[in-house]
């Protein structure tokens, strides 16, 4: 997906503050809203923009994580390693305020890519261009649309629903939206996609949105409102397209060569390469002993002894996922750090910096869709054979027994939790989860009962710098 990631140095297309007007000319190459959209290629580019945000380190280059593992059962930093970064700390301590940086962050970057969706959906139809092309382009951005905003309602709740391009400082005052109206936009969004995105793609156009990734996050919004006939339904859809399947080896699955491949149904585009485009994974993820053509990681997300305790020794997800070294070993970890687990499964041997690696982010693979349908079809009736057979085919590659069959519903339920939390480590779902299900502080207490959570951390706190340019942001209960 090349022409999406090489277009990032293309960041305002719409949106513009017109800085350039304390001049008394423009030059006639900058890119504005007016000399713009004028024909297929400008509506391509403007397209490949709104997949932009996604690497940035505000999202999946490095804030998501933080999110979505340090703050769960599945990481936690400090015990005898640097915890300078307050930020990181205050997420995994449950320590965080609406004045940390890292929501701050998040929330300008995810709305950066909405307004850039915003931009497609309102000026590509004015423009003289193939139809099939101009309607797949406003499909996509209407699948990042909904997939922005389902990230904004997942973390925060209700959340101001804007629809159209935001082209000046006026009026930039929106209340927040019920989660409810939210979610229906998200529907609507994504339901719209999928009548039209394609079924796959070729050459550098793979990665972008297909129709299968938007009936995936369906199925995911209506398993996280319990709609379980709905997200069973729309889980079988993916299925029943033929177009994915699971590698035969779970490490196939995080191999460079392999990505965008079959198991791969949506995906943050990483380019390595000198680009400015590659991936941040393994260069955060691995600790600062372990050196990779001489250059050693930041040792963010290290593993809990919860997390690696929870695999089976035979399951071979574990030394796929995770590395446990010792003070005693090659690379030796430093004797002060009470438990050196870390990441292992995000690898790029060729990558020569910390964030210049090739590795995409797997935001929905099929294992993850199989999953979700074993889950909505158990909510549904206990005994389900088709819900064992799509959570079997995740453990037998995993080298597993079957699961016990006529399990009770509640303990199907807690199978697959399980099964989602070994199989999808570190790939953005734990905290998730944990809030759908409500179990985020009986699975924190597990882990660590001195770190403290609370009923209102189910939902981030509104950035304070928000709020105090828009009086309009209710703070969310608790903070």
């Amino acid at each position: 997906m090349k022409n999406i990631t090489i277009l990032s140095l293309f960041i305002l297309i719409s949106g513009l503050a017109s800085s350039c007007e304390v001049l008394n000319q423009k030059p006639e190459s900058s890119f504005m809203p007016d000399n713009f959209y004028k024909n297929s290629a400008d509506a391509i580019a403007a397209m490949s923009s709104t997949y932009d945000p996604l690497n940035s380190p505000n999202m999946y280059g490095q804030v998501m994580w933080i999110i979505q593992d340090q703050s769960t059962d599945d990481a936690e930093w400090g015990n005898g390693r640097n915890t300078a970064n307050q930020a990181k700390n205050d997420l995994d301590k449950y320590t965080f305020t609406p004045t940390t940086s890292t929501f701050q962050s998040l929330w300008t970057t995810v709305y950066q890519g909405i307004n850039r969706s915003n931009a497609v959906i309102g000026r590509v139809p004015a423009i003289s261009m193939d139809t099939d092309l101009k309607n797949r382009l406003i499909a996509e951005a209407k699948f990042m649309r909904g997939f922005y905003y389902f990230t904004l309602v997942r973390l925060f709740g209700g959340v101001p629903l804007v629809l159209k391009e935001t082209t000046s400082l006026n009026d930039l005052a929106v209340a927040r939206e019920t989660d409810e109206n939210v979610y229906k936009q998200i529907i609507q969004d994504f339901t719209e996609a999928e009548n039209v995105l394609p079924v796959s793609y070729s050459g550098a156009d793979k990665g972008r949105a297909t129709k299968g990734a938007a009936k995936a996050f369906l199925a995911k919004v209506y398993l996280t409102r319990q709609e379980w006939a709905k997200s069973s339904a729309k889980a079988k859809e993916v299925i029943d397209l033929g177009v994915y399947d699971l590698w035969t080896n779970y490490a196939d699955a995080f191999v460079i060569g392999n990505k965008n491949g079959k198991e791969a149904v949506f995906e943050v585009q990483a380019l390595g390469g000198g680009f400015g485009e590659g991936s941040f994974m393994a260069g955060y993820m691995r600790p600062t002993f372990d050196k990779v053509n001489g250059v050693g990681g930041f040792g963010d997300d290290p593993a809990t002894e919860n997390l690696y305790n929870a695999y089976k020794p035979t399951d071979k997800r574990r030394d796929i996922t995770l590395r446990l070294y010792s003070a005693t070993g090659n690379p030796a970890a430093p004797a002060s750090v009470i438990y050196p687990c870390y990441v292992a499964k995000y690898l790029d041997p060729s990558s020569t910096s910390q964030g210049d690696g090739s590795n995409n982010y797997p935001i929905i693979r099929y294992s993850d869709v199989l999953l979700m349908y074993a889950e909505a079809l158990n909510e549904q009736a206990a005994n389900n054979s088709e819900a064992y057979k799509s959570i079997n085919r995740i453990r037998s590659r995993a080298g597993l027994a079957n699961l016990t069959e006529n399990l009770s519903q509640a303990q199907f339920r807690d199978s697959v939790l399980v099964e989602r939390r070994l199989e999808l480590a570190f790939e953005g779902h734990r905290r998730y989860d944990l809030m759908r299900t409500k179990r985020l502080l009986s699975a924190m207490k597990a882990q660590n009962p001195s770190i403290l959570v609370e009923d209102r951390h189910y939902l981030l706190p509104i950035p304070q710098g928000e709020r105090d340019v828009n009086p309009k942001l209710e703070q969310n209960p608790g903070y």
